[in-house]
């Protein structure tokens, strides 16, 4: 070891000796240390950085995800004031009577500022229509049932609960609100922005009014009511094309130099696929993580890379 040490010792003196070789070498090692440390510091603050993406990925669909368990609490609310009330119970098999207790109940949700929840009952009394798949399974199975649906005036979100007397099913009441409402919900923090692509099949069951001119072509099957949401939101995935939707769905995010975007499938009541809901917000947003999370990883970048270069200088 002695012996090694000496030979190191005689190798660096004899370099020294050879001024221009040395500095040479010296430079050739610095500019590899600057390069390797350069390299450890942009892996590591890259991976900080996809880390809290994805934190933030999975924060924004916990509430999107909470906002939806409020929609049902909600309904289940408005139901059971229906349920309970004394008019209604009593004249389950008068269709005259039940129509008007909705039509009230309806107005009085508007007077108390929930005018986009509407109250249907669906008599099984006094039948007189087909009822929709969604209606007639809550009926078969006995069970309340929540979800979305794409509805005639658009997509909703439904909550059917079943009038049970005994062994009988007396009807189905239904909530019904416009998922434009959870949109609201979501957008009350500025910096979140909502969008639905709903896909081209479920189209059909829409009414002519509700969709004539109003559904532009997104990406692949995937369409958008263009002046219910944010036009440079969607847009944006028109210019990141199907692999970029495809990415959005293979990572759970996606980030580019205009906005941060993370989804949620959607399914309706009876289990098929109807669309997507994609959130996010702009990058460019005053205080928006995607911008704090820039800032710090170039803040550490520079601080290291200064250390780096002093300590490189210090050893010259």
């Amino acid at each position: 070891m002695f012996s090694f040490i000496k030979a190191m010792q005689n190798l660096l003196s004899g370099l020294k000796k050879r001024k221009g070789l040395w500095f040479t070498i010296l430079t050739i090692v610095s500019v590899l240390g600057i390069s390797l440390s350069m390299y450890l510091l942009t892996t590591m603050t890259s991976s900080i950085a996809k880390e809290v993406y994805v934190n933030m990925s999975v924060s924004y669909k916990s509430n999107l995800e909470n906002k939806i368990e409020d929609k049902q609490k909600d309904y289940q609310k408005v139901i059971l004031g229906l349920k309970t009330n004394d008019n209604f119970k009593n004249n389950l098999e008068n269709k005259q009577i039940i129509d008007s207790i909705i039509e009230n109940y309806n107005k009085s949700l508007s007077d108390v500022g929930s005018e986009a929840i509407s109250v249907v009952y669906y008599s099984t009394i006094n039948q007189t229509t087909q009822f929709r798949n969604s209606i007639n399974t809550v009926i078969n199975r006995k069970i309340a049932s929540f979800g979305f649906e794409v509805l005639p005036s658009g997509p909703s979100i439904v909550y059917l609960e079943p009038i049970i007397s005994g062994e009988n099913i007396l009807g189905v009441i239904e909530v019904k609100e416009s998922l434009l409402s959870l949109k609201k919900e979501i957008e009350r923090n500025k910096q979140s922005i909502f969008l639905f692509l709903i896909q081209e099949k479920m189209m059909s069951n829409l009414a002519v009014e509700a969709k004539n001119g109003r559904y532009s072509p997104v990406i692949d099957d995937l369409r958008v009511e263009e002046q219910k949401y944010d036009g440079k939101f969607f847009a944006n995935i028109i210019s990141d094309g199907l692999d970029g939707f495809k990415e959005l769905k293979n990572v759970g995010y996606t980030v580019n130099r205009e906005f941060f975007k993370t989804y949620k499938e959607v399914s309706d009541i009876n289990g098929v696929t109807i669309g997507y809901i994609v959130v996010g917000e702009k990058v460019s947003t005053d205080g928006g993580f995607v911008n704090i999370v820039d800032n710090m990883t170039k803040s550490v970048t520079l601080i290291a890379l200064g250390l780096v270069m002093s300590i490189l200088l210090f050893m010259f």
